[in-house]
């Protein structure tokens, strides 16, 4: 009985961790979506910032990349996050596609040492 409960727990703990490791929070990314009205003040909507080559969740050790971000509704843009080390440009693509591209021509100047030249044209294709 004591086998059983414990294969039972240990079945259950690793679903449980999962599911709270889902829950996104990073404030900086919460003000933009607020200050451009994608969210409101009090929202307990939620928001993303997925890696654009890998698609891996932002997470606080990550140093560099390009991230969309954006809310899980429906009639909402995605943005675009330039991260590098503690440097963070919030980019709304929807408006000016030439300072979009400016913007992250300028990030990859700038911080060339983080990213080689495939992945740079792999950014800019995605």
């Amino acid at each position: 009985m004591i086998k059983f409960v414990a294969i039972l727990l240990m079945l259950i703990i690793p679903i449980g961790n999962n599911l709270f490791a889902q829950e996104f929070e990073n404030q900086e990314i919460r003000t933009f979506l607020i200050s451009i009205g994608e969210m409101e003040e009090g929202d307990r909507c939620s928001y993303y910032a997925y890696e654009l080559l890998k698609s891996d969740t932002l997470k606080s050790s990550d140093v560099c990349g390009i991230y969309r971000i954006g809310t899980y509704a429906s009639d909402t843009y995605t943005y675009l996050l330039l991260l590098y080390k503690q440097d963070k440009i919030f980019l709304d693509c929807h408006t000016d596609l030439y300072q979009t591209l400016k913007s992250v021509f300028s990030f990859f100047e700038k911080n060339s040492g983080c990213f080689t030249d495939a992945q740079k044209l792999s950014y800019i294709k995605k």
